[in-house]
């Protein structure tokens, strides 16, 4: 089977799409609310009482699904520098206990922000100066810890199934830093 036909390769190329949109879209709306407030405090000393509010979920949307992408990659909060240096085997057993302890953190973290936005939708909360439900800014944790244990899945996966090609992912980002 082709590597563009394989399911595996699809599963990865949609999240990875999905990913880079919600980045994408939460850089722009950043850029826009820095810049825009900037321009309007120094030319007009006025600023919106929800831009620093919209800018911090944003923010919150970014950094999930940034965690997400780096979490497929083994690139989010690891010691790689020590262990570049270990034996394939012992690489592979610490991946493993990463993913482990990702997943149960993944499911507090889900169990509690789906509590969360449950209760922001049942209080009908709005985002500080604007018609935003607050729970569309909340729900940006569970569905970003959700694309992260999918990614900590997959990645898990390729650890037990298919080292190579882990191993070929670490020397092309190492060939690109250096």
């Amino acid at each position: 089977m082709s590597q563009e036909k394989n399911p595996r390769h699809l599963f990865d190329r949609v999240l990875t799409q999905i990913e880079q949109v919600v980045m994408i879209c939460s850089y722009l709306v950043l850029i826009t609310l820095v810049g825009g407030e900037t321009i309007r405090r120094t030319i007009f000393q006025q600023q919106a009482t929800w831009g620093p509010e919209v800018a911090m979920y944003a923010f919150i949307w970014l950094s999930w699904f940034a965690m997400a992408r780096h979490c497929r990659y083994g690139t989010s909060l690891a010691f790689s520098g020590v262990r570049v240096k270990l034996s394939a085997p012992f690489r592979r057993v610490l991946e493993i206990i990463d993913s482990l302890l990702w997943l149960t953190i993944g499911t507090i973290v889900l169990y509690t922000s789906i509590d969360l936005v449950s209760f922001n939708v049942q209080a009908q909360q709005m985002l500080l100066g604007t018609r935003i439900p607050l729970w569309v800014a909340n729900i940006a944790v569970p569905i970003g810890w959700l694309f992260s244990m999918l990614r900590v899945g997959q990645r898990a996966w390729l650890v037990v199934f298919n080292w190579k090609q882990i191993e070929q992912e670490q020397l092309s980002s190492a060939q690109v830093f250096n």
